[in-house]
Order: structure tokens, then sequence, then C-alpha cells
């Protein structure tokens, strides 16, 4: 799968429905907490198991955590099923503002971890992106380590 972006992803992150809910859920995680939330993807068919034909299938799991659930609803409104890649981007972008990518880059799997908060107060954040072939498709996983 190749992405092409165009370099606008960093800079669009302040207007990005994801940012709101995916800090928020990082800085919901208190100290020696861990919470996680898995948002799955599907492109030119169901997942497994899932009956007749479907282009594209989206569902998150959120382990009932309300800030994971906020942060599900917008993945589930406003991800992309055919690219999972972007979407890992997006999670960067927003969590580490910073962070800016090149033209034509392609994200297929990811094992990230980042900073989020203070250097007193915050939390870990784990991105993990792979194919899941429990449920096939691809998944995107947030896990947040405060502390």
């Amino acid at each position: 799968m190749t992405l092409a972006l165009s370099g606008t992803i960093s800079a669009a992150s302040a207007r990005d429905p994801l940012c709101a809910p995916l800090k928020a859920f990082a800085a919901s995680v208190k100290p020696h907490e861990t919470r996680e939330f898995q948002f799955h993807t599907s492109w030119g068919q169901g997942f497994k198991g899932s009956d007749g034909f479907s282009l594209f299938a989206k569902r998150c799991d959120h382990g009932g955590y309300a800030p994971a659930k906020a942060a599900c609803d917008a993945l589930l409104e406003n991800g992309s099923a055919e690219f999972p890649g972007l979407n890992a981007l997006r999670v960067i972008a927003c969590l580490s503002p910073g962070t800016r990518f090149g033209r034509q880059l392609s994200l297929e799997r990811l094992d990230l971890a980042l900073p989020y908060g203070t250097d007193q107060r915050g939390s870990e954040v784990t991105i993990r992106l792979d194919h899941d072939p429990e449920l096939g498709g691809e998944a995107l996983g947030i896990e947040a380590k405060g502390y």
C-alpha cells in the first residue's frame, strides 16, 4: 500500500476531528494505570465470519472506558478503512504535533511509543498498526500508560 501524502498532516492536525478525543484519552489515564483501544478496518471485504458482500468494515473495541469510546467514535466517523496507515499517521500527528511526514510515505506496520503530557504527569502512548489474523483486516491499537 502506498499513501500519497502532501506533508500537510502535521499542519492540519489542529483541525483534525480525531485530535481532541485522542488527546483527551491520553490525558485521562491516571498514574500506574493502563488503558487501550483497538480500531479495526477491512477494505474490499468484511471481517472474517461476516455475512454477505461488504466493500469495507470498521469496528472499535474500547473496553467500556468512556475516553476510549470517544476516540473510537471519532475514528469510526473519520477514520479511513482503505488506508489504515493514514489513520496511524493522523494519530501520531495529533499526539506529537511537531512531527512531519514526507510525501509518498507508505506505512503498513508500526510499533511506536511516544510521551504525551509533561515530564511530571502524562502517558506513554504506544501506537501499533498490524494485520489482525483473527478478525481479518488491519488493527490500529492505542495504549496509554499513565505516569
